[in-house]
């Protein structure tokens, strides 16, 4: 088993949300975060064009985030539900055998209901009338009217909760294979750009780690995770049936400030990749903040020094002199990509300049 397996494994046990104390969420988070500093690589890669922002972000030891509907990857961050389970769990809930034994035991114990508030006026009469005016065919009638309706809510909410998730999310993408051919072609314009490489050991994401000023509006909360490729998507299928009992109980003036267990669902959806995109050993960063103006934006940055660059085997001498000044600057180390050959293996190399 490889550790992003294992990793796996962790993420999926692992869920927090905001009703639990902070003591408790240390606890539960802990292990998830242990084994990401245990198993993060040494040096992690960004590869980049040469372009004006580019070499901008590099001379400004910045590491920009967008969100994942801006990606090539149309399945980037997509929750995947099961409607049909989803649906068929509600039409049984709501079947009438089972309202049957639900009326049955609203009869036979109204302290059932002390917690809930009821705002739907036909209920709260009833309520207030007593449950023994309340007929069986009147509680079928109110329970069942919303499921109709179902599938079409479906359909719009999970559409937006989609949307929601590409869109909020702010990602830095990262490899840990420098001497991917397929990296370079793909993502540092066909040889002619660059790498920068980052040391994220020690869980040192941004200067904000290092900040103590925690109440500051533009802190940026970013961590580190490994990607994990499948074959399957990330399944949300419990929520989805989740979210449907609340849009039910709201449906009928239930009124629950009900929390779903696990408030790590969007960390989780942007943390899958078909196993198509296997070749690029993904590390991400996930970032948010408190300031509204700036998580609203498309992109924005966070500042990391890099610890070396590597230039592309095809880079322009233009390019490569602007870059080569800006890395003696900032004192860091300098490598040249190269095609080795006398080596049988389909990989790049690399050595210092």
């Amino acid at each position: 088993m490889n550790y992003r397996d294992e990793f796996e494994k962790i993420l999926k046990t692992t869920k927090v949300n905001r009703m639990i104390s902070q003591e408790e969420f240390n606890n539960r988070i802990q292990p998830m975060m242990q084994f990401i500093q245990r198993n993060v690589p040494a040096q992690l890669y960004k590869f980049r064009e040469c372009t004006e922002n580019n070499i901008g972000a590099f001379d400004k030891d910045e590491i920009w985030l967008s969100k994942a509907s801006r990606f090539n990857d149309l399945y980037d961050s997509l929750l995947f539900f099961d409607k049909p389970s989803i649906l068929s769990q509600a039409q049984q809930i709501f079947s009438t055998e089972n309202l049957s034994t639900i009326f049955q035991n609203m009869k036979q114990s109204q302290l059932m209901l002390s917690r809930f508030d009821f705002d739907n006026p036909d209920m709260q009469t009833a309520i207030s009338n007593g449950l023994s005016t309340l007929d069986e065919q009147t509680f079928y009638r109110m329970v069942q009217q919303p499921v109709p309706n179902l599938d079409k809510f479906l359909g719009t909410y999970f559409e937006s909760l989609k949307n929601n998730i590409r869109n909020q999310t702010k990602i830095a993408c990262l490899s840990e294979n420098i001497k991917s051919p397929l990296m370079w072609a793909h993502y540092a314009n066909n040889h002619k750009g660059f790498a920068i490489a980052y040391d994220f050991r020690g869980n040192n994401i941004s200067q904000c780690a290092n900040c103590m000023n925690r109440s500051c509006s533009n802190i940026k909360l970013a961590t580190i995770y490994p990607i994990i490729y499948s074959d399957n998507r990330f399944d949300a299928t419990q929520y989805g049936k989740w979210y449907v009992e609340q849009y039910m109980k709201h449906c009928l003036g239930i009124n629950i400030d009900a929390i779903y267990e696990d408030e790590l669902i969007y960390t989780k959806a942007a943390l899958y990749k078909s196993n198509d995109w296997k070749y690029e050993d993904e590390w991400r960063i996930l970032c948010s903040t408190p300031n509204i103006q700036i998580e609203q934006q498309d992109c924005y940055p966070i500042n990391k020094k890099p610890v070396a660059i590597y230039f592309g085997s095809q880079i322009s001498d233009v390019h490569k002199k602007i870059l080569m000044h800006l890395a003696d600057e900032k004192g860091i180390l300098k490598y040249q990509m190269f095609v080795e050959d006398y080596n049988g293996k389909y990989e790049l190399n690399y050595i210092s300049v």
